[in-house]
């Protein structure tokens, strides 16, 4: 089941942040997501394992932009990242959003994976963008 994270998920969004980044975001930045309009935070919970994915992203029409999706590690190849990419993307549509645009690490193969088979496409490369100043590749895809 996909839905909106509460408050009470941020423990298990914070394991899986952990596991999932290098760099990762303080507990506080979740927090502020859950309290604004526009920022949207979803989890993926199995009825045994509780929560093993997240996404996290804003949805400002005509636009969404993807910020993080990550799936905690013991769960990692069945296709959940894919599942909760395409929830988010059919929400957008819905809510008559046009583009989906995201960043992701030039290093980060099963996302860079992940996010061409939805037919994203590399449009910008943000050069050292991150901290430990890895570039960014900027995607983007039309909806």
């Amino acid at each position: 089941m996909i839905r909106p994270a509460t408050a009470a998920d941020l423990d298990a969004i914070d394991a899986i942040e952990h596991h999932s980044f290098k760099t990762t975001w303080p507990r506080a930045t979740f927090e502020g997501e859950l309290a604004h309009d526009w920022a949207h935070l979803d989890v993926l919970e199995d009825d045994r394992a509780g929560i093993v994915a997240f996404c996290n992203y804003w949805l400002v029409v005509p636009e969404v932009n993807i910020l993080a999706i990550a799936t905690h590690p013991d769960h990692r190849g069945r296709g959940l990242g894919a599942r909760v990419l395409a929830h988010v993307l059919e929400l957008a549509r819905r809510e008559s959003c046009t583009l989906a645009t995201l960043e992701v690490r030039r290093t980060n193969a099963p996302a860079l994976a992940l996010y061409s088979r939805a037919g994203f496409q590399i449009v910008h490369v943000r050069e050292r963008y991150y901290q430990d100043s890895e570039d960014a590749l900027v995607m983007l895809l039309d909806l």
